[in-house]
């Protein structure tokens, strides 16, 4: 998935109910060697690559983030822009919240912090109720692996599995190929799945309205032996390019 970003890499792993992280900046090759992977061992664990859109290019901004709370400790790792990250951000610290990054990505941890919803993943269903703009997420806690993604679907998000078992997210079917885990479906839009020791549950559907994909994953984001919305990435690059060549042999005709 290094296409997807270049300036920063970072896994959190957990191992014996605890979260370990490891972060830096630039290709997961720089930041990731066999004596670095070997220091994170464990059952589950979250990976990111960093393409920045609106936050600075700092280590600090590198994904996985990794906060505790009074319940525990989690990390999320995010794809998307929160377009209300100022106003909660402002709102957050006007109530004490200390916030170490730039990064709209950790207005959703403060959030998750001080909710009162129980159990945990409500916690996250009531973070994301305050949530505008696209997101789609993995969050990893001592005993959970939790994907949500907006309620417009904007970024993509999909489920597979290995023949172990084990159940992986991703934003592309590309990354399952790699893995040799099998696509199972997209995670749908304002879902929240979560996965532990029983198994795979759907347990809230958040209130969507009609889908708004990004167009710039079929154009620019995604490998072209992905499937992204459910649509070749290959097919729409090649349906775009006659579109073009349709458009331009007529202006060339007139």
């Amino acid at each position: 998935m290094q296409h997807r970003g270049q300036e920063g890499a970072g896994i959190v792993a957990v191992n014996n109910k605890v979260l370990q992280s490891i972060t830096g900046v630039g290709l997961v090759s720089d930041v990731f060697n066999q004596s670095k992977l070997d220091q994170l061992p464990g059952d589950m664990a979250i990976g990111h690559v960093r393409y920045s859109t609106a936050s600075s290019s700092m280590l600090k901004n590198v994904q996985p983030f990794v906060a505790g709370y009074m319940f525990g400790s989690v990390g999320v790792a995010h794809n998307g822009n929160l377009v209300n990250y100022n106003t909660l951000r402002a709102k957050l610290e006007d109530n004490g919240s200390i916030f170490n990054t730039s990064s709209d990505t950790e207005v959703v941890l403060h959030l998750i912090a001080i909710s009162k919803a129980r159990p945990f993943f409500l916690r996250i269903v009531d973070a994301c109720e305050k949530l505008e703009g696209a997101y789609s997420m993995v969050f990893v806690t001592e005993d959970k692996l939790v994907a949500v993604r907006d309620p417009y679907g904007f970024r993509p998000l999909v489920m597979g599995r290995r023949s172990n078992g084990a159940v992986v997210f991703a934003s592309e079917t590309c990354a399952l190929d790699l893995i040799e885990a099998t696509y199972e479906r997209e995670v749908y839009p304002g879902e929240v799945l979560m996965v532990d020791k029983d198994g795979v549950q759907s347990l809230c559907l958040m209130p969507h309205p009609e889908p708004k994909q990004c167009i710039f994953e079929h154009i620019y984001f995604a490998l072209p032996n992905s499937v992204v919305f459910g649509r070749s990435v290959y097919e729409s690059r090649y349906h775009f390019g006659e579109v073009l060549a349709t458009r331009l042999l007529l202006s060339v005709m007139l």
